[in-house]
């Protein structure tokens, strides 16, 4: 549909624009209204339908752009990037924050150039996130390793420093000693006993959260983009899905560590309400404690992270926001 100003709308049909306001404040219109980002009241014509199934981040962007659903990409401010992330983002965070990432639209197509946010994005999920999520983890001694990293800026940079690369081998080996040596310091890492209950509390640690550095989602996007010419920038062949498959690892010992004490917890509790002794082995599959207790150890698991993930979501809307506009990320952790 295209939209056109209220007050527009109401001079064509002989209605004073004050009482135009008022039906629309009261719902009395009889026609359908938008409310644009910037909070501008329009009519929606239904003269010329949006493409059914358009996302919402889509119908966003290129609102902000002043232009219809499918001709927006055509726009010297668009951006290949930025939409597929936005998009990616929108339907990764809970539904309160949605408003929020639609309002990103507005950042996108601000007016200048938009060919460094390919990289901007790579050094934002290699560098920056890595080490705002160590540090909001409660593992600020890792994220120091990420201080004097150098930004990736292009291709060349990228092969010298994206932290899971051949380029970075020693520092993937440091990082990895490191972070199991800060994980066991803190007493959250893997239990020595066997028993039913650490198997069970183990096997329940969740695998997926909807954060940047792990989303299945976002790896498929950015790998369709690795390959696709965009405006004003060769087509970049890095990174891609399996780039970010190595980088998911970097980022699941804080998952694990915060979770432990709960899934722990939670599979204790299993053990007694179905009679089965936590240090004693795991009993056969089918057994009740596996039936009702993954479930429930899992869920724990989930629920857990939720704080953090919403506080990831968080920094990744910021960080969305300061590539659009071309703006310094913050200082890292030192």
């Amino acid at each position: 549909m295209t939209p056109i100003p209220l007050s527009q709308w109401a001079d064509r049909n002989g209605i004073p624009r004050r009482t135009a306001y008022n039906w629309a404040k009261s719902g009395k219109l009889n026609v359908p209204i938008h409310r644009t980002l910037t909070g501008r009241l329009v009519v929606l014509d239904d003269t010329d339908d949006e493409p059914k199934g358009t996302h919402p981040f889509t119908s966003a962007y290129a609102e902000a752009l002043g232009l219809p659903v499918g001709t927006h990409t055509k726009d010297m401010h668009h951006s290949p990037v930025l939409e597929a992330w936005g998009t990616d983002l929108y339907n990764a965070v809970a539904d309160d924050l949605r408003p929020v990432v639609l309002q990103l639209a507005i950042a996108a197509a601000c007016s200048r150039a938009k060919r460094d946010t390919w990289w901007r994005l790579t050094d934002w999920l290699g560098r920056v996130e890595l080490a705002d999520w160590f540090t909001a983890t409660g593992f600020p001694q890792i994220a120091a390793l990420f201080a004097d990293r150098p930004a990736i800026t292009d291709k060349d940079s990228y092969l010298d420093w994206w932290p899971c690369g051949v380029g970075s081998f020693e520092f993937w080996r440091d990082f990895d000693d490191q972070v199991t040596a800060a994980v066991n310091a803190a007493e959250l890492g893997a239990p020595d006993d066997n028993g039913a209950a650490a198997a069970l509390a183990e096997n329940s640690l969740t695998e997926e959260i909807p954060i940047a550095g792990r989303r299945s989602s976002l790896r498929e996007v950015v790998d369709k983009l690795a390959g696709r010419d965009m405006p004003g920038l060769p087509a970049p062949k890095i990174p891609d899905r399996s780039d970010l498959w190595s980088l998911r690892a970097m980022y699941a010992e804080p998952m694990w560590a915060l979770a432990r004490p709960y899934t722990r917890r939670t599979a204790d509790m299993i053990c007694g309400l179905v009679g089965w002794d936590p240090q004693s082995p795991a009993p056969p599959a089918g057994h009740p404690l596996h039936e009702i207790g993954y479930p429930a150890c899992l869920h724990a698991s989930e629920t857990a992270l939720v704080p953090h993930v919403h506080d990831a979501h968080i920094r990744e809307i910021e960080a969305f926001r300061r590539i659009a506009l071309g703006k310094p990320f913050d200082k890292l952790a030192a």
